[in-house]
């Protein structure tokens, strides 16, 4: 039997904070020393910065992704977390 597999990488901050920081123009700004500025941040990068209410929780973002992938015979293998990345390895088997 051969696999053939697909990793995908989440980035995983655990502190608070920091991923507030995140998805704020002006901290954002503040932390390029205003090199760029927060309305620029903003205006370019409208799906980082946005400030949608409706926006899914991660978990379903999550379930949609492996639902997708399920439906392409890929398989949940393993996670394996290093530092603030998070890998995903799926695998499906190869047809001969």
């Amino acid at each position: 039997m051969k696999w053939e597999y697909h990793v995908v990488h989440i980035n995983v901050d655990d502190s608070s904070s920091e991923n507030d920081r995140s998805s704020n123009p002006d901290a954002a700004s503040e932390k390029l020393k205003g090199l760029l500025s927060a309305d620029f941040l903003k205006d370019q990068f409208p799906e980082q910065y946005q400030e949608n209410e409706d926006t899914e929780h991660p978990a379903i973002q999550l379930s949609k992704f492996l639902n997708k992938y399920g439906l392409e015979n890929w398989e949940l293998s393993e996670t394996i977390k290093i530092g603030n990345m998070l890998f995903l390895i799926l695998k499906r088997q190869v047809k001969q």
